[in-house]
């Protein structure tokens, strides 16, 4: 079960999301729910709670609470504008675009301004990507990384703090069938975009389908290498709470059972009902997925936190967990699951040795030294071994039961 300041955290998103009771805190409570809110990045969520539940046991930091709230109100104020201006120029220019993630989230929470934004990432189609390139650029904008052909998408920056990404694809479409499946349906996320208006930002986001499959990635992305915040499963709740039982049902069961990723979906939707109050969907159920998996999953989100704030370890763990470039999680033991991510590494890295694969252990040797080098250089770290490759058993098992990517699973 969660911890202590955990459960508090958890129960005050539920409260502001979807109205739960509110918990009663003590000012020793708030150092601990804002250390770990900001861990997982749902800060701006449980500022608004403490402004507007928490004034008496807050006078000494309440005007700190409110600086802080008001700042990112105005933060996000700024992101939402950027999306508008970004719906500006792709239009005035005629390049279908499509806004992904953050405002695409934010949409669908009862208080946009209350989820956390960051890049403005956006989509465009391949054949317009040098022509959109160069319109964000003469709005001021430096390219600041990804500037190649076989990057997914190119990070621009402009000051004094906007960071925006111009997407080839979607991040955590993985190899093989799947991918090819999946890849072929975002294929038509920008013709079946919707124009929106929120919070005074006029922009593109994809239609219901198309948000929940790139959340869907997103997820399983991040939760199978360094891991995901509370703000992935707020984003999620909200836009899961939102559609009907049938409606889901028709909208998504098919296809996210061809993509292998519908066990996934009600998993983490299960998550949402359990602990983060949204209404039962009975499209969820799952008889696999007992209360020990659901606090399996809570557990390692939580202690993670957003994108793995929490534990630096797991940048460390991915080799021991994922295949690469696959991005699926299979039964194999930890150590044989390193020797089939070493034996990809070497392949990538030395491509002649994929055609000529008796000198393969040239490779190892060669990936071994340059480890080695990063080791004695400080610019990689070896502690906490053991508990870091006890982790990685741990979370691996947990991913190994959602079966991802595998099309007929469901």
């Amino acid at each position: 079960m969660p911890e202590f300041y955990d459960k508090l955290l958890l129960d005050i998103i539920k409260c502001q999301l979807f109205g739960g009771a509110a918990p009663k805190l003590s000012a020793e409570d708030v150092s601990e729910i804002i250390k770990e809110a900001k861990a997982q990045t749902v800060y701006m969520l449980v500022l608004a709670f403490l402004r507007e539940n928490c004034g008496q046991i807050l006078s000494e930091r309440f005007p700190e609470i409110a600086e802080d709230f008001f700042g990112g109100v105005i933060s996000n104020t700024k992101n939402f504008m950027e999306h508008d201006e970004l719906h500006r120029l792709m239009t005035s220019n005629k390049i279908p675009y499509v806004a992904i993630k953050g405002l695409s989230s934010a949409y669908y929470y009862p208080e946009p301004a209350l989820r956390e934004m960051g890049d403005v990432d956006f989509l465009v189609y391949r054949e317009d990507f040098e022509r959109a390139k160069q319109v964000v650029l003469n709005a001021g904008f430096e390219v600041d990384h990804g500037d190649d052909e076989d990057s997914i998408h190119i990070s621009f920056s402009r000051y004094p703090g906007s960071i925006w990404e111009q997407h080839r694809s979607i991040n955590g479409i993985p190899d093989g069938k799947a991918g090819d499946l999946i890849r072929e349906e975002m294929g038509r996320c920008i013709e079946t975009a919707r124009q929106i208006e929120s919070d005074g930002a006029v922009c593109m986001i994809p239609d219901g389908f198309h948000h929940g499959l790139i959340m869907l990635l997103h997820m399983i992305s991040h939760l199978t290498s360094e891991g995901i915040g509370l703000r992935h499963l707020c984003d999620w709740s909200v836009f899961a709470d939102k559609i009907d039982n049938d409606d889901f049902v028709e909208l998504f069961k098919n296809k996210l059972e061809r993509f292998g990723v519908w066990r996934f979906a009600q998993l983490v939707t299960s998550a949402c009902e359990k602990y983060l109050g949204i209404a039962h969907k009975p499209w969820a159920e799952n008889r696999e997925f007992g209360e020990e998996t659901l606090e399996e999953l809570i557990g390692d989100i939580l202690s993670g936190g957003n994108f793995g704030k929490k534990d630096l370890n797991r940048y460390r763990e991915i080799k021991y967990i994922s295949n690469r470039g696959e991005r699926t999680v299979d039964n194999k033991n930890l150590f044989s699951q390193l020797f089939g991510t070493l034996n990809k590494k070497t392949y990538s890295d030395y491509q002649w040795i994929k055609k000529y694969k008796v000198f393969l252990p040239l490779g190892w040797i060669a990936e071994g030294g340059r480890y080695l080098g990063f080791l004695i250089s400080g610019r990689r770290k070896n502690s906490g071994t053991v508990s870091m490759l006890r982790e990685a058993s741990k979370r691996k098992e947990l991913y190994s039961k959602m079966k991802l990517f595998e099309p007929g699973t469901d």
